[in-house]
């Protein structure tokens, strides 16, 4: 053999050039050859230019090719500086045509690397023949080429058996070992083999290893169940000689597993609603047989229970126990129907003809509409600074229950109106971290805002009427009382009367109905008050679905405060020519939409005939033209006196959270004088202060008031 070193024109690197005196290609021969690489003129990157090239190499993983034992072709194509050439078609040929390949073309990987298999045309092909690889690049084709040898391959499978004794299944999870025997192999010519299994297929089998070669005319594998016998009697086995159409099959029989547990998997979901609620009322309970292995068991018969039927409560639609079978992966489903009555569940599930069983985690049958009595609104802060000031925050939040007590399911839509400000129109419940069904809206002061500060805040959602169950069966049975609901309506007034021309309704029943103030019931457990606005004439009389209500009042205080003594002015009040602040008249709430006043007397001007030392009450109540209302939550109160007269405060600052004004009590004492003056310092949580002068004696009055 003879290599010549060539410097193509217009190339950089040498070129080795193949003289084949037998099979080895550039380099050498054996077991590994390499081929000659040819190059041209072109470009060998993604970017080619005109004074680039390329190399393509060449290699075999062997130059000896049988039909039993192929080998992998490798062309590599590298551009002039050695950069690997990705994205290349690589065409692969033989001058003779006596070999065979997995593909005639492939394409160069990151590493300027693409690969195919060599065999024979047939399994007798035998003699040599030259293998050539073509790369195209930039127009310019680059070429290698490497000669092998062809042997001719006479090899049939002798035999294929295992050591299970014949007549005998193979025991579930048990391994088998096989032996394959050859002939007509040498060492020359080794042979490779491929093993297939059924239930390996199936993932219910492992085969070790899957594939060998062999040129000693025997092989070696394992077969290993994996309760392939619990979904096939047997398993089928089928050895092949690569390169040829020889095969050889073997049918073990695989034992089933047994059953040896029954768990219980899950319920979807873990809550159900009664019949006829239109909230989810079925539930899908799955349990799962295992073999000893843990593995689940198909095919296997299972009979499940429910521990009541109470209500009417079913599985898979009957009223009784029934029957399953497991499916591929061991499991059995059963479908849950809720009955009208609540309670817990539990699904016993049996393996038919044996002690094996178990039974399902609680499955909760809940009622899920709220009802009226177990719907309820509060609000974070009663009176705000919201009469001249916009933007002021609030929060409302509903605790909605069932009948009984429960959470209403997670969504439940909850609607809020207001009759001034602005609140989120739509919330849905869900479960806080203490597993109460809560919904919370977001509120702001903002016009329009009424003259008297007062506005009212509805929460609505669809429930269902409250009764009296007075036979424990939890359905309403006729005759047993039941609290009637209407229309909802915002009651501006708040005065639980209802009014066209003040309040605003809220259509969603149909009018016409019973008549009166839709009261069906004199049981002081059912009465309605002004919390649960409902409008006349609009009840059906019956039993049902309605939707369940509350109302609550806010009050936007003004920033500027206006104390009052109260009804009546203290008796040692008076003024220097009998001249007193005047009386008020406030509103203190409303009665069929007519106001109720009261004659209310404002600090100020002077008191006398003090002891050295006392007390002064008052209420802390704001500056609104009309009604009689207290400051805003957060307001304080301070005091500042003159020289020889001490003054504190005893209680009522801060204001706290209110619907009535709230006292406040503040000390006095003269120290060196017999007179001085108290201010007042009224501060609002904006920041506003009011501050209001009170003259103190210890002396006689010099006249008394005249209005």
């Amino acid at each position: 053999m003879m290599s010549i070193a060539v410097k193509w024109p217009g190339a950089r690197s040498l070129l080795c050039v193949t003289l084949l005196a037998a099979l080895a290609g550039c380099g050498g021969g054996g077991s590994g050859g390499s081929g000659t690489p040819v190059v041209g003129p072109g470009s060998g990157s993604s970017s080619p230019t005109a004074s680039d090239s390329a190399t393509v190499a060449l290699s075999l993983s062997s130059t000896t090719v049988t039909a039993g034992a192929p080998a992998t072709v490798t062309a590599t194509v590298v551009n002039k500086s050695g950069t690997p050439v990705a994205g290349i078609v690589v065409k692969f040929s033989t001058d003779a045509g006596l070999g065979a390949f997995s593909a005639t073309s492939a394409l160069t990987d990151a590493n300027g690397v693409a690969t195919v298999v060599l065999s024979p045309a047939t399994s007798t092909t035998a003699g040599a023949d030259t293998l050539k690889a073509t790369a195209t690049y930039a127009g310019t084709d680059y070429s290698a080429s490497a000669g092998f040898q062809l042997t001719a391959t006479n090899v049939t499978i002798a035999d294929f058996s295992t050591d299970l004794p014949s007549g005998s299944s193979l025991s579930a999870y048990g391994q088998a070992n096989l032996t394959v025997t050859l002939s007509g192999t040498s060492a020359a010519t080794p042979v490779n083999l491929v093993l297939t299994s059924s239930c390996a297929a199936a993932g219910k089998g492992v085969l070790t290893p899957t594939t060998t070669t062999t040129s000693t005319g025997k092989a070696s594998f394992t077969f290993r169940d994996q309760g392939c016998g619990a979904v096939a009697a047997v398993e089928n086995l089928q050895v092949s000689v690569t390169g040829t159409a020889l095969t050889r099959s073997l049918t073990l029989p695989v034992a089933s597993p047994v059953a040896a547990s029954i768990g219980f998997v899950s319920a979807s979901p873990n809550v159900i609603y009664l019949r006829g609620s239109s909230l989810v009322e079925s539930s899908s309970v799955t349990f799962q047989v295992k073999d000893a292995s843990n593995n689940g068991l198909p095919s296997q018969t299972v009979v499940l229970e429910p521990s009541v039927l109470t209500g009417g409560l079913t599985l898979d639609g009957q009223s009784g126990p029934v029957t399953k079978v497991s499916d591929s992966n061991g499991n059995v489903i059963v479908r849950v129907n809720s009955g009208t009555v609540p309670t817990p569940v539990r699904i016993k599930a049996t393996l038919q003809g044996s002690t094996i069983s178990t039974v399902s985690n609680a499955l909760a049958i809940a009622v899920g509409l709220p009802s009226q009595l177990n719907f309820s609104v509060s609000q974070a802060t009663i009176n705000i600074e919201g009469y001249k000031i916009q933007g002021t925050p609030n929060t409302y939040t509903v605790i909605a229950s069932d009948r009984l007590g429960n959470p209403v399911p997670d969504g439940t839509a909850i609607n809020f109106i207001a009759e001034g400000g602005q609140i989120q129109a739509i919330r849905q419940t869900a479960l806080n971290s203490n597993g109460i069904a809560t919904a919370t809206a977001n509120f702001v002061s903002a016009a329009p805002v009424p003259e008297d500060g007062r506005v009212t805040v509805l929460a609505y959602a669809l429930g269902e009427k409250s009764f009296l169950d007075t036979n424990g069966n939890n359905v309403y049975d006729a005759g047993e009382l039941f609290q009637d609901l209407g229309n909802v309506y915002l009651d501006r007034l708040y005065d639980r009367f209802y009014s066209a021309a003040n309040d605003q309704s809220v259509p969603l029943v149909p009018t016409g109905g019973a008549t009166g103030e839709c009261i069906n019931s004199t049981s002081p457990l059912l009465a309605r008050d002004v919390t649960i606005p409902s409008q006349p004439n609009t009840c059906t009389g019956t039993w049902g679905t309605a939707h369940v209500r509350r109302s609550l009042q806010t009050i936007f205080s003004t920033s500027n405060a206006r104390p009052v003594w109260g009804t009546s002015r203290p008796s040692n009040v008076g003024a220097t020519g009998g001249n007193c602040l005047a009386s008020l008249q406030l509103i203190d709430d409303y009665t069929n939409d007519v106001a109720n006043k009261t004659t209310y007397y404002p600090v100020g001007g002077a008191l006398y005939g003090l002891p050295a030392s006392g007390a002064i009450s008052f209420f802390l109540s704001d500056a609104n033209p009309v009604a009689f209302n207290p400051m805003a939550a957060g307001t304080t109160l301070s005091v500042n006196t003159t020289d020889g007269l001490a003054a504190a405060g005893l209680g009522g600052s801060p204001v706290p959270s209110t619907s009535p004004p709230t006292a406040a009590t503040i000390s006095y004492k003269f120290d060196t004088a017999s007179t001085g003056t108290v201010t007042l310092n009224i501060a609002s949580p904006s920041g506003l202060v009011t501050s209001i002068p009170l003259f103190l004696s210890t002396g006689a009055s010099p006249g008394a008031c005249l209005n």
